[in-house]
């Protein structure tokens, strides 16, 4: 093969992998995707999608190796390849909201419209919880939770934080997490119990993060 071939063929390659990615439903499928393997239907519940549409995206995230299935009785359950690709989707995200400016203005107004502005990383997360003087709320919905979940966290699903409220103290204070920075579901969380009279952050990312985080802290 020539080095021009060579080439053009590599760049085409990454190109159709580009491709894949470029796509505001696949996106969000993805994310979907990394909390933990879903049907078909569980993705279209968790999206604005139809099953014939969710099905085609599907499909052309496990044609370029994004996804991949397994079927068992009559529905098909898709998960990530592998990690390494939640660490490319999450250089992606990191790095559109570091450098768009028009998507950094939207996720402040975001999080400022819920009063999460003042959120919590990952490594001040840690001390709090090695401090033993936080409450980390997982308010995605219960099946999430199941999957996998930041570790010392309670399940607190949002349709049902308002039934709970008399089992918090308004002394201790609550971190609310979902599933990553474009997830709403913890803004939402703090918007509420904020205006309940708790004291309440978000934590600026989401379970993925935390995922992914947590491996590299064990390798060092």
């Amino acid at each position: 093969m020539k080095g021009r071939e060579f080439k053009d063929a590599m760049y085409d390659g990454l190109a159709k992998l580009m491709k894949a990615l470029a796509n505001p439903a696949r996106l969000e499928i993805i994310e979907m995707l990394s909390q933990g393997e879903k049907s078909v239907e569980g993705v279209v519940a968790s999206t604005n999608l139809t099953v014939a549409n969710a099905s085609q995206h599907l499909q052309v995230l496990k044609n370029n190796n994004i996804v991949k299935s397994r079927k068992e009785g009559h529905y098909v359950y898709y998960s990530l390849v592998n990690d390494e690709l939640l660490v490319l989707y999450q250089h992606i995200t990191n790095y559109a909201v570091s450098e768009i400016a028009e998507l950094e203005k939207t996720l402040n107004r975001q999080r400022e419209d819920n009063h999460a502005s003042n959120s919590v990383s990952l490594d001040e997360l840690e001390t709090m919880i090695h401090k033993r003087n936080v409450l980390l709320m997982d308010v995605r919905p219960s099946a999430e939770f199941e999957l996998d979940h930041i570790t010392g966290a309670i399940s607190v699903p949002i349709k049902e934080l308002l039934c709970c409220l008399k089992d918090f103290s308004k002394e201790q204070e609550i971190v609310a997490y979902c599933r990553g920075p474009f997830c709403v579901l913890a803004d939402e969380a703090v918007k509420f119990l904020t205006e309940n009279g708790f004291n309440v952050r978000r934590l600026d990312v989401g379970y993925p993060e935390w995922k992914i985080w947590q491996r590299k802290s064990q390798k060092k």
